[in-house]
């Protein structure tokens, strides 16, 4: 058997053997590459910017009104600030039932948002038996953005000029007198069945499909009296066709400083406000949430914002997710125990 020797095992190869064994160890590599490549996940592609086309602010009543109101500064200021138009859509129906439905069912990336409020997520959920969503698990709730006590306002046309004297003519007239609302199960229909509870007043509510619609009655004489907030009563206020005779709030509405609250009336337990919040469809990014809050906290911070609220009888708040789920919590259950006691149905 022929011997080799050791040290022929310690020789380089010859420059062709060596070129040969470079070429197949870097073709080694790079196919090993190529299967690790493929092997490991594809990197998270990046979210497109927010927002990167016009929004959508969906609001439950007709224009006019404090709703509406609201939305509109909502949609100017935003509209600035996000540097996309924000475009304020009406799309009135039964205790906002509609409205928030559509945005329920909309995509989760924060183009399509509503103007969740005292009415639609604040009544709406202990009133209706059903409704074709749940007013938490298919919402994102992203801020409290205004809050505006409501007023009792009555035909200026009838002698009463406090509260008392109200309830004194309500009760000497058969069968009562009508209460407005800019809707079935809306706020200010429980505001009316909380003073029919504490007052023993005999009154029958009267749905209109927006508050525009409830006041020019009421001016006109068709019905006696309605609760709701400034925005919605301001101009028949003006025109002298109204009377603002209480304040649904713990202190005296700033711009009626001569009307008595309902608790100096002796009705402590009628109370209520119009507010109003943001909320998106349940899923959007944290990211969309974020950006929307922190929009939300500098708008409501603005002086021009809040001057537009106190100038009718509001202010400008804000609330963040966490703190916002948690005030409509406390609404839910203060409006239904109003329910249970009142038995009021949405008509």
């Amino acid at each position: 058997m022929e011997r080799i020797d050791a040290s022929q095992l310690q020789c380089s190869p010859p420059p062709r053997a060596r070129r040969a064994v470079s070429s197949t160890f870097g073709a080694t590599l790079v196919a090993t590459g190529t299967v690790l490549a493929a092997a490991l996940p594809a990197p998270a592609a990046a979210q497109p910017a927010f927002p990167d086309r016009p929004l959508r602010l969906i609001v439950h009543v007709p224009p006019g009104g404090a709703l509406d109101f609201t939305a509109r500064v909502v949609g100017s200021k935003f509209t600035e600030t996000l540097g996309q138009p924000v475009l304020v859509e009406n799309r009135a129906g039964a205790g906002g039932i509609a409205a928030s439905e559509l945005v329920s069912k909309a995509l989760p990336d924060g183009h399509t948002l509503l103007l969740s409020t005292s009415t639609s997520h604040g009544v709406a959920p202990v009133l209706y038996r059903k409704l074709p969503y749940d007013a938490f698990r298919d919402f994102t709730h992203v801020s409290l953005v205004a809050v505006l006590p409501a007023l009792m306002a009555i035909n200026a046309d009838l002698p009463a000029k406090t509260v008392k004297e109200f309830i004194a003519l309500a009760k000497a007239k058969p069968g009562g007198f009508l209460f407005a609302s800019a809707g079935n199960g809306s706020g200010p229909q429980l505001m009316g069945e909380q003073f029919k509870l504490a007052t023993g007043v005999p009154m029958t509510h009267v749905p209109y499909k927006g508050a525009a619609a409830a006041v020019t009655d009421i001016a006109s004489g068709q019905v006696q009296v309605m609760f709701d907030s400034l925005p919605s009563l301001i101009s028949q206020v003006k025109a002298g066709r109204l009377r603002v005779i209480a304040a649904l709030s713990e202190k005296r509405a700033a711009l009626f400083p001569d009307v008595q609250t309902m608790a100096e009336a002796g009705y402590p337990s009628v109370e209520g406000a119009i507010w109003t919040g943001l909320s998106g469809p349940a899923g959007l990014p944290a990211s969309v949430v974020d950006r929307l809050a922190k929009e939300s906290a500098r708008m409501v911070a603005m002086p021009d914002v809040q001057e537009r609220f106190a100038g009718v009888g509001g202010t400008a708040t804000f609330l963040g997710p966490a703190a916002y789920v948690d005030f409509i919590r406390r609404e839910n259950r203060k409006w239904a125990e109003v329910i249970k006691a009142s038995g009021a149905v949405p008509d």
